[in-house]
């Protein structure tokens, strides 16, 4: 099954149709900026793949949590 997939986004990435290619690319760009992984042809087969998993980000700030029942002041 590997070949098959690998196959497929081989077809798909180097399509002739240029708006076909873009539209395959600009997926591939978008999951993988989900990831924060740099976009390149090895990083997005690896995705398609499923060899490419999700690394949880790091909490790069903490929501202050708001006490029960309190809630910011109303503006006017």
């Amino acid at each position: 099954m590997g070949d098959d997939k690998d196959q497929q986004f081989t077809r798909m990435w180097n399509e002739e149709n240029t708006a076909k290619r873009q539209k395959f690319r600009n997926l591939m760009k978008s999951k993988l900026d989900l990831l924060h992984v740099e976009v390149t042809e090895e990083n997005a087969r690896a995705f398609w793949n499923g060899r490419l998993t999700v690394r949880q980000p790091e909490r790069l700030y903490q929501v202050p949590e708001r006490p029960e029942g309190r809630r910011p002041p109303r503006r006017r």
